[in-house]
């Protein structure tokens, strides 16, 4: 793979200081660089689970009921709209 980058200063004295760390050419030392990229990466624990499930479970807004396994199907009929406003038709 052919790689062009323009390099911020700070990241191109990096870069040219860890080649001369490692005395090594340039594309050895990106592999270098992207191998231990990724076992920092697999290293690290994976992140605290925080879903929009488990935000609304932990303040109590998840739970279940039990009910009329119907209740998808004729839920209208359940409802009470004696107190509702606006126009009936």
């Amino acid at each position: 793979m052919r790689i062009e980058a323009d390099l911020d200063p700070l990241h191109s004295e990096r870069l040219r200081a860890l080649q001369g760390r490692l005395n090594k050419p340039l594309d050895e030392v990106l592999g270098v660089a992207i191998d231990a990229a990724i076992h920092h990466l697999e290293s690290m624990p994976q992140a605290d689970r925080s879903s929009l499930y488990e935000a609304l479970d932990a303040i109590g807004f998840i739970g279940c009921i039990d009910d009329d396994e119907q209740l998808s199907v004729d839920y209208k009929s359940r409802i009470d709209f004696s107190n509702k406003s606006g126009q009936k038709g």
